[in-house]
């Protein structure tokens, strides 16, 4: 069973939390270790050959811990990408072979070793980028399944709307549809870019209300959805007289262009 996203949001802060202990450890190893330049014979300096200095038994210790913790981070990471953006995966494993090099001093010093630690951050902030991407990737995959789902229930209650138009139970053909035309709306309203308050109690002319106010449709389907609620609500209501079939046989093709997006 894929875990909530709640629970990989939990993960991924715990994991930035750590990498950010990790960067802390390797910038003081990096503003404290030395480099010196190469001679040649008779103390001649070696134009461009720089060599990283021998590391104090402090700065050894310092070194080994974040090299400790980013194996760690980078182990408990690895699953999370390989799981949700594989497609990611080799960029990611790539970042770790130039940051556990440079961090052991097997890549050139420099001179400048501010460049040096610039190009670790450059490595880790990679790194860590891919992985705080995977809640939003799972929430829009999340609603990609949803919306899925919502839409297939609301075509398979809209097909049996038409049949029982077919079979002249024209009244709860009209109730069917109208259930249909509810379900997608409130999807809509789930799935809007700005947050709408609702509930599945909702009719459709209340939702068509909100998913206007925040701009989500412009007021002529609002109008339309409207015109549509009064016909559902006709076909639920036990008048003396049944419904208008012209009336319900627009409801249907209407709720249909609805669904498949042909309105909205």
């Amino acid at each position: 069973m894929a875990a909530p996203v709640e629970a990989i949001e939990k993960e991924v802060e715990r994991l930035e939390g750590d990498a950010e202990s990790i960067e802390a450890l390797y910038t003081d190893f990096f503003n404290r270790i030395g480099t010196h330049s190469a001679n040649g014979p008779g103390d001649m300096v070696v134009v461009g050959g720089r060599f990283w200095d021998t590391p104090s038994d402090e700065l050894e210790e310092l070194q080994r811990e974040a090299l400790q913790k980013y194996e760690v981070w980078y182990n408990s990471a690895t699953p999370l990408i390989s799981d949700y953006l594989p497609n990611r995966l080799e960029d990611f494993e790539q970042h770790y072979s130039e940051f556990k090099e440079r961090l052991q001093l097997d890549k050139d010093a420099r001179s400048d070793t501010q460049k040096v630690l610039n190009a670790q951050n450059a490595d880790f902030d990679s790194q860590r980028s891919i992985l705080q991407s995977i809640p939003s990737k799972i929430r829009v995959e999340e609603l990609k399944v949803r919306r899925q789902i919502s839409e297939e229930v609301s075509q398979s209650e809209l097909d049996t709307a038409r049949d029982l138009f077919d079979e002249g139970e024209v009244r709860a053909s009209g109730v069917v549809a109208g259930i249909a035309l509810e379900r997608y709306l409130l999807m809509k309203c789930e799935n809007a870019n700005a947050e709408i308050s609702y509930n599945y109690n909702d009719g459709i002319a209340a939702l068509a209300q909100k998913l206007y106010e925040a701009d989500e449709i412009d007021s002529t389907p609002e109008k339309h959805l409207q015109h549509l609620a009064d016909i559902r609500a006709d076909c639920a209501h036990a008048n003396e007289e049944d419904p208008d079939p012209d009336d319900v046989g627009r409801l249907l093709e209407d709720v249909e262009d609805y669904i498949r997006g042909r309105k909205i």
